[in-house]
């Protein structure tokens, strides 16, 4: 065998022990041989080499520099370390990519078509006209006063309606015609003859049917007053004369009695 390289010895310590001192007490390369123990394997490899038949034995390597195999051992050892961290410390999982689930066309079913019912013979549109509403059923009014009557066509006769106060003064005689009420009416509507409808002989009438009814009564004086002065409207003096004469000498002192003298002389005149 060749001379070893210096340093490979059980002598003292080289350079190369100074290098390979820090990897004996790490996880790294087997430590060194001692010289008995690799001359030991030496002579086994030889004797091995001798015996009959062996395979020739292979040309020797050249063994490769001290600071190779030292660089060798700093990887493995390195290598060793990351898989026992490797080990003790699981790698995180795997960041999953996210892959848009894209759904598939939704077929859409065929629907046969459905037969529809015939729709019923419509009636004839009519037009309903809302029927008028009867009206309510009124009671028998209650019939008038002949005294509000009388104040109803008084109030007329001062608004100058003659002829509605007329018609008052007549609805009063016909429905109570030997009432105060009717004595009253015929005065009145005998007045608004002479004086505004132009109706001296229904003024007269009226007058001598209210002395009829209520001889002496308390219009008595108005009454026969008007009958001389209807009979002066329709031109016949000498009955003129006599209600003249026969107002002065009922009622000598009333208002009407001066002018009635004086109106009865100029009859008597020749």
């Amino acid at each position: 065998m060749g001379a070893l390289p210096p340093g490979d010895g059980d002598g003292g310590p080289g350079p190369l022990d100074d290098l390979l001192r820090p990897l004996d007490e790490e996880p790294g390369p087997a430590r060194r041989l001692s010289r008995q123990r690799s001359s030991a394997l030496v002579a086994a490899a030889l004797d091995a080499a001798l015996q009959p038949g062996a395979p020739a034995p292979k040309s020797r390597r050249r063994r490769p520099p001290v600071w190779l195999m030292a660089g060798a051992a700093l990887v493995f050892t390195g290598a060793a370390a990351a898989a026992v961290w490797r080990l003790s410390h699981p790698a995180s999982a795997k960041s999953q990519v996210l892959t848009p689930h894209v759904p598939e066309p939704t077929q859409l079913a065929t629907l046969e078509p459905v037969p529809l019912p015939q729709p019923a013979p419509s009636e004839p549109f009519v037009i309903e006209h809302p029927r008028p509403a009867r009206p309510a059923a009124v009671g028998p009014r209650e019939p008038a006063r002949p005294e509000d009557l009388l104040r109803q066509a008084n109030g007329l006769r001062s608004e100058g309606r003659w002829k509605d106060a007329e018609a008052l003064y007549l609805r009063v005689i016909r429905a109570q015609p030997s009432s105060l009420a009717a004595y009253v009416a015929r005065v009145a509507s005998g007045s608004l003859r002479l004086e505004h409808l132009g109706d001296a002989r229904g003024a007269l009438r009226q007058f001598q049917d209210a002395q009829r009814l209520q001889p002496g009564g308390m219009l008595d004086p108005e009454a026969l007053h008007g009958e001389a002065e209807a009979h002066r409207a329709l031109g016949d003096t000498a009955s003129e004369a006599r209600a003249l004469t026969a107002f002065i000498a009922r009622h000598p002192d009333s208002p009407l009695s001066a002018a009635s003298r004086n109106r009865l002389r100029e009859l008597s005149a020749p």
